[in-house]
Order: structure tokens, then C-alpha cells, then sequence
């Protein structure tokens, strides 16, 4: 027998609540499984979501088999721990040297598993690589790969979410074929003649009470251009059928979107257009699943802070700005000093909280317009807008010193941990995402030369060095990948 745990049912329920149990292969699980083997230089990556009495590979990599009975499997260790469940050498362990997988090929040696979690935080998978021989895993391994798996548990909402639309789009098409989508019929004039009684439930009005209006009259101010423009063109006879998504304003002032599929109808004989047909549905929970996959592309799992993607892109906005402007802004970059230290200490449960806690201090101190973002560990970077003086760069940077040195209580513990920063102003320390963020680097590392808990600009000359225990650094070695 195998161990299950405490909140065996509970998971079990939110592992089928996904409905993604032996589903076709979706490239987005695909491509993480690759990008771990990569990663980590192993030859076996798979996404394993255990059932009550067997595991099944939703994505894999180096690995020909489908599922495997749960009883012997690492995963069904790992999924016991949200911490990364570490195997070094499956031979030397009793509970796996007999596993199918050990002495049968791939006859793994190494293993390293991350949990993955359902929206309510339930453990329902594992994200993990294996190798053929032992192997150590680091602490910054662990780190790396609980990070992808955080990506594949993303993945895995959104695999319920587009079920659920999908689902939700398939009994939209069935009530329209019912008229319970609201139906409009419209002259060329666009003036409507008839609306169906499902305009109640879909903008609150009577029927009666959109007779004799336009649709125009109701749709939001930025999507009017473009919603017109396909009108004139269908009215014209420049388009036989469109769909369109647009927002529409409700009896209680309210807006709702809605995809508004139009049909043009013609006279009996076929020939002259006589005004069109339009099915209108709510497609409100559809946008705004698009925009929470948009924002997850752009945003840091953990800290909700921009992550390299958008600071890329508003770097590289705030670059174009200030060229037309004529005037400069400034790039932060900083790590937390003792981040390494809280990990060791009080796991990485702890780090997360610390994490969040100094990414809400980063919010509240700089302006709407700037931007903060997680880069990567305990590395943030912000963009101060433009125009920018000396004096307000100098603010922003001692502000966040003293504001992230300020206590953090973790579990009841307060935990004191400092901040270097370093300084680049556009446009004299360039006018180049990589150049402003290495220059900001240089002078973050200067920062920590100079004892930490302390900021610097950069200046022509910097040179990075190799930072030792005392927080200096030697010559001649390179910046980390940014």
C-alpha cells in the first residue's frame, strides 16, 4: 500500500473539477515539459496528475509511457509536500528500487518533483525531471523548478476555464437556435423592428423599450468607431455576415460584452438588401478570462508585480517617450540583502511571504506612472517616469531603503532584511533597455561594495566583480543574465 493524504477526497474532487483527465495534448504543458529537461540538463520531464489508484502523463518528455499504477511512483510521495520531493539515487531507496520505472527502462536513477495546484490551493499533480543516473539538487533547483511548476499550475486553471467557456459557447449556440440569445431584426437604416425577450436577462430592458433604436445608441464610447464602421459596411452591401464584440450600456447604466453575429436579409425574391438579423450573446466571462491570461503573460505569479516581459516593454516605451519629450527618467535595480538567509532559515514558505510583503512596500512608494517589476529571486527593478531631476532619484531610492528595512513579520517572527540599489538615468547612461539595465546593475553591485542597505549611480568606469563574504566583489567577472 502506498501513503494518500489527509485530504485525499478533497484533492481527488479537484483533480476531476479540472476535466482534464485523459485529454489530447495541448502545446502550452508540451513546451514547459521541454523547457524543465532543457533547464535542468536531464534527459525525462513529465506532468503526472494522480488519480486514486494511478498517475497519468498529461505532457512529458523522454519518457514513452502514458500512466503508471500509482503504487511505487515517486509522484505519489511528492504530491504528500507542497516542498520539491527529491529522489538522488531511486536504487538506494527502498521505496522506489523495485518501481517499474527503476528497474524496467527509462530505469530512472534521479528524481525531483514540484506539486501543482488547483485554484483552491489543493494539490492535484507534480511537475518533475528524472535522470538515468544520481544526481544533487540544489536549492536554487528547487527554486526553479517550483517556479515552473506555478506556470503549469496557471495552465491548469486555465484549462478549466476554457472548458468552462467552451462548454458555456456550446449552450449559447443551443439556446440561439431556441431564439434565447437575444435576436434583433434591424431595417438598413439600422433602426431595430423587433427585439426577442431574452433582452431582459441580457441588458435589462422590455422588448418594447428598444424598438425604434439604433444599437449605436447603447454602445461604449471606444468601441463606436469600429462597431460603426462594420454597419455602414453590412448596410452598404460590402459584407453579407460579421460578428462583432462590443460593449453594450444596460438599463442600470451598467456595461455588458457581448458578440453580436449579424446575417444580412433580403427581400423575397433575394435580390435587394433588406436589413440584417443579429443574435446577440453575453460574452462578459469570455473577456475576462482573456484578460487574466493577458495579465498572467505580463505579470509575476507570485507578486502580481510586471514581470521581465512587461518591464521590457514599458522600458523600451518609456526609451520612445523620452526621446520625443527631450527628458530623462531612471532605472532602479535592486536585490534584498539576507533574502538567501530568511530562505535557509525559515523555508521557502517564508521567502514567498517576504517576497509579497516587500513587492506591496515597492507599490506603495513609487507613482502610478512608474513601474515595478520582479526580474527573477529577490531582484526588482522600477522605472521612474520621466522628467526626472537628481534630487527626486535620490528620494525614491533612500524611501525605498528605509521602507523595505523596515520589520516583516513572518508567522510571527519580525525579520529585518536591507536593500542595495543601483542607479541609471537615461539619457546619459544610454538609451538602450540592456545598456540601462546592465549600467543599473553595475551600480547595484557598487551598491553592495559599499556595505549594503545603501544606493549608488552609475558612473563611467564601473566594472563588475565577484562579490565575496564580506560583500565585496573581485575583479574581472561578469554581470548575471538579465
Amino acid at each position: 500500500m502506498y501513503p494518500t493524504a489527509d485530504n485525499e477526497a478533497d484533492r481527488l474532487k479537484a483533480l476531476r473539477d479540472l476535466r482534464i483527465m485523459a485529454t489530447e495534448p495541448e502545446p502550452e504543458f508540451d513546451a514547459v515539459c521541454r523547457t524543465a529537461a532543457a533547464l535542468f540538463g536531464m534527459p525525462i520531464s513529465y506532468v503526472s496528475l494522480v488519480e486514486a489508484d494511478h498517475q497519468w502523463f498529461k505532457a512529458k518528455c523522454g519518457l514513452e509511457q502514458n500512466q503508471t499504477e500509482r503504487k511505487g511512483a515517486f509522484c505519489n510521495y511528492a504530491i504528500l509536500s507542497d516542498a520539491v520531493f527529491v529522489v538522488e539515487d531511486a536504487r538506494e531507496d527502498e521505496r522506489f528500487r523495485d518501481a517499474p520505472l527503476v528497474t524496467q527502462p527509462p530505469q530512472v536513477r534521479f528524481y525531483a518533483g514540484a506539486p501543482l495546484h488547483a485554484e483552491n490551493g489543493l494539490r492535484v499533480g507534480i511537475l518533475c525531471v528524472l535522470d538515468t543516473v544520481p544526481r544533487r539538487f540544489s536549492a536554487e533547483d528547487h527554486a526553479r523548478l517550483k517556479d515552473l511548476a506555478s506556470v503549469v499550475s496557471a495552465q491548469l486553471t486555465l484549462h478549466r476555464a476554457k472548458a468552462q467557456l467552451r462548454e458555456r459557447e456550446a449552450h449559447y449556440r443551443l439556446l440561439a437556435e431556441n431564439t434565447s440569445d437575444m435576436v434583433v431584426w434591424a431595417t438598413l437604416d439600422t433602426v431595430r423592428r423587433y427585439v426577442s425577450p431574452a433582452v431582459r436577462a441580457l441588458l435589462g430592458h422590455e422588448p418594447e423599450d428598444l424598438i425604434g433604436t439604433k444599437p449605436l445608441d447603447q454602445v461604449h464610447p471606444d468601441d463606436r468607431d469600429d462597431f460603426g464602421r462594420l454597419l455602414r459596411d453590412m448596410c452598404a452591401g460590402r459584407l453579407d455576415r460579421a460578428v462583432a464584440r462590443q460593449r453594450y450600456r444596460r438599463k442600470d447604466g451598467t456595461w455588458v460584452w457581448v458578440e453580436a453575429i449579424f446575417n444580412v436579409t433580403f427581400d423575397a425574391e433575394g435580390v435587394e438588401r433588406t436589413g440584417y438579423v443579429a443574435a446577440v450573446r453575453d460574452i462578459t466571462e469570455r473577456k475576462e478570462a482573456e484578460h487574466r491570461i493577458a495579465h498572467m503573460a505580463r505579470h509575476d505569479a507570485l507578486t502580481d508585480l510586471a514581470n521581465r516581459t512587461l518591464f521590457r516593454e514599458r522600458l523600451t516605451q518609456e526609451i520612445a517617450q523620452s526621446r520625443r519629450r527631450a527628458g530623462g527618467f531612471a532605472v532602479l535595480c535592486l536585490d534584498l540583502d539576507r533574502f538567501k538567509a530568511v530562505n535557509d532559515t525559515f523555508g521557502h514558505h517564508a521567502g514567498d511571504i517576504l517576497l509579497r510583503t516587500v513587492a506591496q512596500r515597492l507599490r506603495a512608494i513609487v507613482r502610478t506612472e512608474d513601474t515595478v517589476a520582479r526580474i527573477g529571486g529577490d531582484e526588482f527593478m522600477v522605472i521612474q517616469t520621466g522628467p526626472v531631476v537628481a534630487s527626486s532619484i535620490r528620494t525614491l531610492a533612500r524611501r525605498i531603503i528605509d521602507t523595505i528595512s523596515q520589520p516583516i513579520d513572518l508567522d510571527g517572527d519580525p525579520i529585518v532584511v536591507g536593500t542595495s540599489v543601483g542607479i541609471a538615468v537615461a539619457p546619459q547612461d544610454g538609451m538602450d533597455p540592456d545598456q540601462l539595465c546592465r549600467n543599473a546593475d553595475l551600480a547595484l553591485f557598487e551598491a553592495k561594495n559599499a556595505g549594503r542597505n545603501t544606493f549608488r549611480s552609475y558612473e563611467a568606469g564601473m566594472r563588475f566583480g565577484t562579490l565575496g563574504p564580506e560583500g565585496r566583489r573581485s575583479p574581472g567577472t561578469s554581470p548575471p543574465a538579465r
